[in-house]
């Protein structure tokens, strides 16, 4: 039941980051709007990386993208510190595009094993997997109004 309830909400929040694709030019996701610190390409960039962490420990899978992610997308790096060897929008989208398929193969008992240490309080893959989830939808809002303030 936690599983489907969980790829649901992730299917959901999904899908409104993937809409930034179709709506945002290339050109405007290195945009900084007033008043932000970064751009939709780190929005983007962060959120893949996140979510990357949960989902290689579920499905057993290296999480090389997550610590390159985390190189340029974690918390307190911005656009200042992008390179040559910054994942671009494209690799971006295809992380994006592959982990909610990856998702859909975990099994309930995966769902309650034990974190390997403490996540901000949370114990259990399931918690973590959960609030990334949120942190995801709370992106998608902040990528969304971005989009309007670029325009």
């Amino acid at each position: 039941m936690a599983k489907e309830t969980l790829l649901f909400q992730v299917k959901t929040s999904r899908e409104w980051i993937l809409e930034t694709f179709d709506k945002v030019s290339v050109e405007d996701m290195t945009k900084i709007p007033e008043g932000f610190k970064n751009n939709i390409h780190w929005q983007l960039g962060h959120v893949a990386g996140m979510m990357e962490l949960p989902t290689a420990a579920l499905t057993d899978s290296k999480p090389d993208d997550g610590k390159r992610f985390q190189k340029y997308f974690g918390y307190g790096t911005s656009p200042d510190d992008f390179d040559d060897e910054t994942p671009s929008i494209d690799e971006i989208k295809a992380l994006l595009e592959g982990q909610v398929p990856r998702l859909e193969d975990i099994t309930e008992e995966s769902l309650d094993e034990d974190l390997p240490r403490e996540f901000m309080g949370m114990t259990k893959r399931y918690e973590q997997l959960s609030f990334m989830i949120i942190h995801e939808a709370l992106h998608a809002g902040k990528i969304q109004e971005m989009s309007k303030l670029i325009k």
